[in-house]
């Protein structure tokens, strides 16, 4: 077998281990660990909910149709501290629009919501620096305009929070329109597996995680003195290296709950992807140099970080490629020695193992909150095969992007089937 056909299989196989051991560590540790760290943050303190500020961040073209759901939740759902709570509504759009007048009115009948329209903004970090200045709270949640958290989570949060070790706290992204279509279901289950396993993993190995860009909880005073960089696709995963690399902590609590709504068609589903491959890319090239210096970093986050960007877009790369290695040592079956044939039936019962022991732990560990069920978990591996091959076509176009300077920001489509979408 050629080197590059041996490179391919061990990042296969790696790969697949790396998800196996974070299924098992969240399957069996995760309830556990986190009710010990929890209960060892809150020993001997006031764990009463403050003030806190919720932004919510808005391109309201494209959200005017799901933007007052949204407050509405916020406004009726969310826990009322005795000092109190405020909403700001952080966004931009080209032109004056018919919504304006009824979130005005809405604002005028809670004063708690605040109208935030942030002139000449491009992007979602432009209209989360402006909301930075406004906050009042203790504790700040970050929300996008179709996230609606669990009443529940806010409290748990700030008992992270209170406890001091921790500065910003990653919740659980669930999709609420997982009936919508075949693809929503799909990525449902692909979400429940990113944030109902992969993350808590992280979080359990590692003491590491990611900010994934809503569903935040932040310690107010750290989050005045972070900036969010509007030239990054992904600000969110730019502003976790700031953080992690100035000595903050980041913990993701898979109990810290939120529904939010999933792309409907195969074109929002590919302008969001490019856009989070091309930004975790930029934030690999910037970053890889600090990380390996930091002194506030263990041996084992870096591992892991350099992994998640260096080995990420090496496997983007293998994927493609690998069907053309199996079909040329397949080609050659009968000339290959023992071990190598060995080799890849271990390779192989692995890779088909893996998937779908990851599906069954973030199917074991869905929330009342999932809207999807087991056929589902079914269709999912089902697809699987093609929809790895999708998205790591996604991540090579934007590695072409990136390598020719071009960086579009294709704002999701967001909304239901039953909505018209409005660009």
């Amino acid at each position: 077998m050629s080197s590059l056909g041996w490179v391919t299989t061990i990042l296969f196989v790696l790969a697949a281990l790396l998800g196996i051991v974070e299924a098992t560590a969240t399957w069996l540790g995760y309830r556990t660990i986190t009710r010990h760290r929890l209960r060892r943050q809150l020993h001997r303190r006031d764990v009463q909910l403050p003030r806190y500020s919720v932004i919510v961040v808005a391109y309201l073209p494209n959200e005017q149709e799901i933007i007052l759901d949204t407050l509405t939740h916020l406004l009726t759902q969310l826990p009322r501290p005795q000092a109190g709570l405020e909403i700001i509504l952080a966004y931009n759009r080209p032109q004056p629009l018919p919504i304006e007048g009824q979130l005005q009115h809405l604002a005028a009948h809670h004063p708690e919501l605040k109208l935030l329209h942030v002139e000449g903004s491009r992007s979602k970090a432009e209209n989360l620096n402006a909301a930075i200045h406004l906050i009042t709270g203790e504790m700040t949640l970050i929300l996008d305009a179709d996230l609606q958290p669990a009443p529940a989570s806010v409290r748990r949060a700030w008992r992270w929070l209170a406890g001091g070790q921790y500065d910003v706290v990653q919740g659980r992204n669930v999709i609420r329109n997982a009936q919508d279509n075949l693809l929503t279901r799909v990525v449902a289950v692909e979400f429940e597996h990113l944030y109902g396993v992969s993350h808590p993993a992280r979080s359990l190995l590692a003491d590491l995680a990611i900010f994934g860009g809503s569903n935040g909880y932040w310690r107010t005073t750290v989050l005045r003195g972070i900036r969010f960089n509007p030239q990054m696709l992904t600000e969110d995963i730019d502003v976790t290296l700031k953080l992690l690399l100035r000595g903050y902590r980041i913990i993701h609590d898979r109990d810290v709950i939120a529904t939010e709504l999933a792309p409907v068609d195969g074109a929002a589903l590919w302008s969001q992807r490019r856009r989070w491959a091309q930004g975790w890319l930029q934030v690999g090239l910037k970053y890889t140099w600090p990380i390996v210096q930091s002194e506030y970093l263990s041996l084992g986050q870096k591992i892991y970080l350099l992994c998640m960007f260096i080995c990420g877009i090496a496997l983007h790369f293998t994927v493609i490629y690998y069907p053309l290695v199996l079909y040329h040592e397949l080609a050659s079956l009968n000339s290959l020695p023992a071990p190598t044939l060995q080799w890849f039936g271990w390779v192989t019962a692995l890779l088909l193992v893996s998937s779908p022991y990851q599906v069954f732990v973030a199917h074991q560990g869905r929330t009342a909150h999932s809207p999807w069920n087991g056929r589902d978990s079914l269709l999912y591996c089902f697809v699987l095969p093609i929809y790895s091959f999708f998205k790591n076509l996604v991540s090579l176009v934007a590695v072409y992007y990136q390598l020719i300077g071009r960086q579009d920001w294709v704002v999701t489509r967001r909304g239901t089937l039953s909505q018209p979408l409005i660009r």
